[in-house]
């Protein structure tokens, strides 16, 4: 029994030791993971709500909303409630030059509504991305959203030609900074996402642009 007495001592300390090691490295690797994402939310130094709007859009299209008709339906209306109250305009948006095409096919859902894309058109298409991996490429990103801005090839007005000049000078891969809003019509010339939650392609949203700048050259 004595010699018993000191092992069970010994046993004891061990284990109480190293239960304290296991607690200290799980309070150091959770004070590293908050860190981590942190230095991540950070790092990203567009508006606020331009993110907030990139991770509601993926949370959308979380597989256990679109699959959940009851689900999806509540989705959709509290999204389109969303867009009225807080995508009609936004200030300095920051997206990513994808292309520049006078597809009437690709034009955007505002001129399919009201005509425009009868007349010639551009449509200017980007993307704004969560993250953008540049080991890969430009436009190689994680969960994109697209957008698609449509102008008249002879716009009337100041505003619009002096819009046009820019795209007219934009390549893939520009940064261009954004002020405007965002929508989606369906074919009752409504507000209304309901088609993006029955695809799996990324969302192409109607862009509606009062000013537009390349990144780092705003006059």
């Amino acid at each position: 029994m004595r010699c018993i007495k000191p092992l069970l001592a010994v046993v004891l300390s061990i284990t109480l030791f190293g239960c304290q090691n296991q607690t200290k490295e799980k309070a150091i690797n959770a004070n590293k993971n908050v860190q981590t994402q942190d230095t991540k939310a950070d790092s990203d130094l567009r508006p606020k709500d331009q993110i907030y709007f990139l991770n509601k859009v993926r949370a959308e299209s979380d597989y256990s909303i679109t699959s959940n008709s009851i689900k999806k339906d509540a989705h959709i209306e509290d999204f389109n409630k969303y867009a009225k109250d807080t995508l009609k305009e936004f200030k300095n948006w920051e997206f990513i030059v994808d292309e520049v095409n006078d597809n009437r096919s690709d034009a955007n859902t505002i001129s399919q509504i009201f005509g425009w894309d009868e007349n010639p058109i551009y449509n200017l298409k980007v993307v704004s991305p969560i993250k953008v991996d540049n080991s890969v490429d430009t436009i190689a990103i994680d969960n994109r959203v697209n957008f698609t801005y449509t102008i008249p090839k002879l716009p009337k007005g100041a505003p619009l030609k002096k819009q046009l000049t820019l795209i007219k000078d934009l390549n893939k891969g520009d940064t261009i900074i954004v002020s405007g809003a965002v929508t989606h019509f369906n074919n009752k010339g409504k507000i209304d996402f309901a088609t993006f939650y029955d695809q799996d392609l990324p969302w192409n949203i109607d862009l509606m642009v009062s000013d537009i700048w390349k990144k780092g050259k705003h006059q």
